[in-house]
């Protein structure tokens, strides 16, 4: 009798313990978290201290994913709001050199988006005398003829006299004609011949207001190419040293472009102190394009180090009060929010910098799907 109430009485301090977390679940002081008792013991569900119980086979199915926390050393980053603007090797310009009409190419004349080719033929100009100049030019161009036919005349009678013909005055006569010859060419060239506009690069066209038959004067952009391969991203900061820190940054909307650092300019833009990034050359083509004169967002790696716990950018979720939080897990099915102070070192990663303490497993996928859990 004395035997069975020892059993009695240890199985009652056995059931008086509180269930203790997992191993590594503590507190960002170091602090031991404990587990109280479920309230949904057999299914998923919030607890009355807002940790989430969940079953293993329901982690698996919402693909919950934890790692362990750690420490670590990284560069800071910084974020810079930017322009596109195109590359000085990017960019060029189809313009006039004469005044004329414009006349469509073999193609028709491009439109703005599609691609061309160094050396297609984009277009002609084709010029337009006055009365007065086709009258001056025709006239010059009779005079030539009269000329030509003259000098022929001549050179066939010395050519007649034989040996008796001065050898001299032959050769004098062959070489003005073939001088009034070319000029004559030249200009009945210069008469019918157009301006043949050609493309000197290839990329995608821009234009704007052109028509078939339309005036332009010499010096008129016409077309533009923009080489979509070679852009350069600007940058400001009105700070600096920042200018001097900076190392390589990557686009907030598509951070499978990494760009490279080129310099800081020499001279302010609106008081600020412009910063240029080109992408990098031997990466490979994004899904996301970039145009010309689109604002966007970088962020900027720092040569500047600091130090905190990396996770991936999901691991950060909102609790009901808008505040910052990470999932730990304390035991094999349950779950507790850790409010935390974060910085985001780019679209995919931030840093912890307080809240979390080392060697927590820290849900780094599913933490949405377990936040909305009630």
């Amino acid at each position: 009798m004395k035997n069975i109430k020892l059993v009695f009485t240890g199985l009652l301090i056995l059931c008086s313990l509180p269930v203790m977390a997992a191993p590594g679940a503590h507190g960002p002081d170091g602090e031991h978290l404990t587990e109280a008792t479920p309230t949904h013991v057999n299914g998923m569900g919030r607890q009355a201290d807002g940790s989430v119980q969940m079953p293993m086979a329901d982690q698996q199915q919402l693909g919950i994913f934890t790692q362990f926390a750690k420490r670590s050393t990284t560069a800071q980053h910084i974020q810079l709001d930017a322009v596109v603007r195109h590359h000085p090797s990017g960019r060029a310009l189809v313009q006039s050199s004469s005044d004329g009409r414009l006349d469509i190419g073999p193609n028709g004349l491009p439109v703005s988006g599609q691609r061309v080719k160094a050396g297609d033929v984009l277009g002609y100009i084709r010029y337009q005398d006055t009365a007065y100049e086709l009258a001056s030019q025709n006239s010059e161009l009779i005079a030539l003829r009269t000329d030509a036919e003259q000098v022929q005349r001549d050179i066939r009678r010395l050519e007649a006299l034989g040996d008796l013909a001065p050898k001299q005055q032959l050769e004098q006569l062959q070489t003005q004609l073939q001088r009034v010859q070319q000029q004559e060419q030249l200009l009945q060239r210069g008469l019918e011949k157009p301006e043949v506009l050609l493309s000197p690069m290839s990329g995608i066209v821009h234009s704007d207001n052109i028509s078939r038959g339309q005036w332009v004067e010499a010096g008129t952009t016409l077309f533009e190419i923009i080489d979509p391969t070679q852009l350069l991203i600007e940058a400001s900061t009105a700070h600096v040293n920042l200018a001097s820190d900076i190392d390589s940054a990557v686009l907030e909307h598509a951070a499978d472009i990494n760009l490279h650092f080129t310099g800081f300019g020499a001279r302010l833009k609106q008081g600020q102190i412009p910063l240029y990034f080109e992408p990098v050359a031997d990466a490979s083509p994004s899904s996301v394009p970039l145009i010309l004169e689109q604002p966007v967002r970088l962020r900027a790696r720092l040569k500047q180090q600091q130090q905190g716990i990396v996770l991936p950018a999901e691991a950060v979720v909102l609790n009901k009060a808008n505040l910052p939080v990470v999932w730990i897990k304390l035991s094999a099915e349950r779950f507790l929010p850790q409010q935390v102070q974060y910085k985001v070192l780019d679209p995919e990663h931030v840093l912890i910098e307080q809240g979390l303490g080392e060697d927590n497993r820290v849900v780094v996928q599913g933490a949405s799907l377990l936040n909305q859990v009630r």
